[in-house]
């Protein structure tokens, strides 16, 4: 049986959590043995399995597997590259409702949360996550180390770099292309190429300096 270690012990940890107790990974078999954290955290007194030690710190053990749970797409990464220099090893976590077309083509530490719905040919890379009920349109492909919020829609063809925040409540048309390290805001509409680091805001969506 496989050990899973979730890495953070915030709210998004917590999420991940319930997750894994929901559902089937790339290895089924587990059992949560608890989370890793270089912050203070109050999660076991809320009832979840022990901090085993600090992400820094810890050494993977034999057995062990391990699942991302850190908004922040640049501590992901960070936090990602870091566990594997070491040797540990990433599952998916999708949730037993989603819809998912045998196409499909999923990279590793994948989450995907309840009611999700992937057409045909869609693609999503390594690390990346889809909180529930995100629909994806045939051939639409999701970069690496990328977060999707609820309700987000995609239509075919949609191309999203690396490193792209997708709000909840985001449509977008197909062919668009979103460059890596974008965000899009909450409940816009995108008609039009989003640019490399930018944020998009707005029905249409349009750039806004923060």
């Amino acid at each position: 049986m496989k050990n899973l270690v979730i890495i953070g012990a915030s709210g998004f940890a917590r999420e991940m959590y319930d997750l894994a107790m929901t559902c089937y990974g790339s290895e089924p078999d587990f059992r949560i043995k608890g989370f890793l954290s270089d912050n203070p955290s109050t999660i076991e007194s809320m009832g979840y399995p022990p901090v085993l030690n600090t992400v820094t710190d810890y050494v993977p053990e034999d057995n062990d597997v391990f699942f991302c749970a850190i908004g922040n797409l640049y501590h992901r990464r960070k936090t990602v590259e870091l566990i594997l220099s070491k040797g540990g090893q990433f599952i998916n976590l999708i949730h037993p409702t989603a819809i998912i077309s045998p196409s499909v083509k999923l990279g590793i530490g994948v989450g995907i949360k309840a009611y999700c719905v992937l057409a045909s040919d869609v693609t999503v890379e390594d690390f990346t996550f889809l909180q529930s009920s995100v629909i994806m349109g045939h051939d639409v492909h999701v970069g690496r180390f990328c977060q999707v919020n609820s309700f987000a829609f995609f239509a075919g063809y949609v191309r999203v770099h690396d490193m792209v925040s997708v709000n909840a409540g985001v449509r977008i048309i197909q062919n668009v292309v979103v460059e890596e390290e974008s965000v899009v805001g909450i409940g816009s509409v995108v008609l039009n190429r989003v640019k490399k680091n930018t944020t998009v805001f707005g029905n249409p969506a349009k750039r806004i300096i923060l």
